[in-house]
Formats: C-alpha cells, structure tokens, sequence
C-alpha cells in the first residue's frame, strides 16, 4: 500500500510517520518543502516525540506533488490559504486514491471540485502537535480525530477505509455522521486560540485563566461563533472528550465562580504550564509565514456577512493578525495591548 501526505507539516508529518512505523511494508511519500521538509529530506527521516519517547522514522519526502502518483489513500494537510493551489496541482496524480482532508479550516467546497464525491473524506482532529525543530514533531496533546462525507455526498466506504488505516497509528480515529459540524466546533476553539497568539500567550494559562482576557477577548469571540453557527443554521456535533461550543462558554463561567474557578485554574495551570498548546498561527507567525486567519476568525465575519450581520471582534483579531505578518519581524502585541483594543470595540 502507498500513502501520500500532501502539505506535511506538523499534523502530516505526525500521521504518516506513525503510520510507517507501525506499517513498515507501508510505501510513505511526503510532500514537504520550508526548512521542516529539507531537515527531513536530508535525514532520510522524521523524529516523532511523544507519549512512546521518541521514534526516528525512515521517510521519503519531496517537494514534488507528481511523487504521490499511485497512491492509495492521501493525506490532504496543507494550510488553509493553500488548499487550491496545492489540490490543482496534485489532482492530476491522484488517480482513484481516497482524499483524507484534516485542516483547521472548512475547505470540502474547494476540495470537492477536485476529488469524486465518494473518495473525499473531511476530517478533524482534536490533537495538537508542533513542529520544535525542523525535522521533529511533537503530540503536544491526544485527542480524538473524526473522519466523514462531505454535506451531501456519500463517501462511506472511504471513510471506513480510511479510519481502519489511520488508527494504526495508535492515535483515536472514528467515523462521524456529521463531521462539519464537528469541524465548526473545534473552528470554535481555534477562534479563540489564535487571538491568545496575537500576544504569544499560552492559551490557557495566559489567556483562557486571566480574567481580563477570558472577559474582554474570549467570551465575546465566542458570542459571535456562536451568533454565527445560529444564522448559518449549522448543527454542530461534539468532540469526543473535548467541550462543545456551549461547553466551553460554560467552563469560561465556572471560572468567574470564587471556590470552584480557584480550584479550575489550579489544575489547568498545572497541566499546561507543562505542556503547552502551540497553535500553528502562532509558529507561523514566529517564522514569519503567510497564516490561515482569514479561514480560521475570517471564517466566522463570512458566516455572519453573508447573513447581514457582523462580527467585529473577530474581524479585529484577522486585522492585527495581518498587522503582524506585516511587521515581518516574528514580534507580537503584548496582552495588555490587545485587551484594550478589544475594550475599545464597545
């Protein structure tokens, strides 16, 4: 069998390493390019830390999306903001391959112009996993990874076969009925987690716990998600052991509680002061790359655009985002900074 990984980055280089460590007849191609791709193509290989230690796993990469002709399933994980121009390029070689998408942003209506209906398969995973050091990734977090058909299309057999395949990964995967509305949960999180990157905090600890953050930036970012998903008529779904959107809002709640919040953000504090959440936003803006905020809070203003509505606070996080990419200098805003940008939208 032969596996390809278009776009891999963090989370492809994570699936289809472990995929070839516990697959070793498995043929792995990984389409990569930046410093992380030349690291691995240098080294013949992929250093995958995790809960197992660390695995150093033989792979062969290029940057060459012909190399993924013949390929049984593909592994679809480029940015957001690249998904056309990485799905024209490779739908000449994927032949009659299954298509698994796993991307932050909601990107089937661009993918489903390329790929049969019945071999394209959207996905979310709720893991969290950082690139350290070109040529290692590391699971920062576990977590469910949900697998389904595009709104409309059936792809059932696909999606058996591809959630058979990715779990001898040893991580979670499950099929799910509806996986847009899972999808736009996590969309959720990420919403909220890209705006802790505008000032390089970690997201629970130095956001989600601080009560001027969580109050002035997290709650109304999560109004208008959740004012967004009404408008759209979008069912959402849960994560399997990860809040839904109305769970989260009621955790940011039990936090203001005196006894209760104190002993919440002690053992979250204790958590992940360990190990932190690194958001790719956050990375890229570190490097000083092009993000996907317009497909992550620029996802959220078009839902309620669209409607006649607005959201004005996630449109502020997608402008000081572009702020940032602007700067090309890899700074960011300091909290204080960004609190009182968001204070003055009342």
């Amino acid at each position: 069998m032969k596996v390809s990984v278009l776009g891999a980055g963090a989370i492809g280089s994570m699936f289809g390493g472990l995929l070839r460590q516990h697959n070793p007849e498995l043929e792995l191609v990984l389409v990569a390019r930046g410093e992380h791709g030349a690291a691995m193509r240098n080294s013949g290989k992929v250093g995958l830390i995790g809960p197992w230690g660390r695995y150093d796993v033989p792979v062969m990469v290029t940057d060459k999306p012909a190399e993924i002709r013949r390929s049984d399933l593909v592994l679809f994980t480029v940015k957001s903001q690249a998904t056309e121009e990485a799905i024209r390029a490779a739908a000449p070689f994927i032949d009659d391959a299954i298509v698994v998408s796993i991307q932050n942003g909601i990107n089937h209506r661009i993918l489903a112009q390329f790929i049969r209906h019945d071999s394209l398969v959207m996905g979310m995973t709720a893991t969290n996993m950082a690139v350290l050091e070109p040529g290692s990734v590391s699971l920062q977090l576990n977590g469910a990874t949900i697998l389904g058909s595009v709104p409309g299309r059936d792809a059932t057999k696909a999606v058996g076969t591809a959630a058979t395949l990715l779990r001898s990964t040893g991580l979670p995967v499950d099929p799910h009925p509806n996986v847009l509305g899972v999808q736009y949960n996590k969309l959720a999180i990420n919403v909220l987690g890209y705006a802790s990157c505008l000032s390089a905090s970690n997201f629970i600890t130095e956001a989600i716990l601080d009560k001027p953050w969580r109050r002035s930036v997290a709650l109304p970012l999560l109004r208008e998600c959740i004012a967004a998903y009404d408008a759209a008529g979008i069912e959402l779904a849960r994560i399997p052991g990860v809040p839904d959107v109305y769970g989260f809002r009621r955790f940011l709640r039990l936090l203001e509680v005196p006894l209760l919040g104190a002993a919440l953000r002690a053992g979250a504090r204790a958590k992940f002061n360990r190990k932190p959440i690194v958001f790719s936003l956050y990375q890229d803006l570190l490097r000083k790359k092009a993000t996907e905020i317009d497909f992550i809070n620029g996802e959220i203003v078009r839902l309620l655009n669209e409607r006649g509505g607005d959201a004005p606070y996630n449109a502020l996080v997608v402008q000081m985002v572009h702020e940032l990419e602007a700067r090309g200098d890899g700074t960011f805003f300091s909290r204080d900074e960004v609190i009182q940008r968001f204070e003055a939208l009342k």
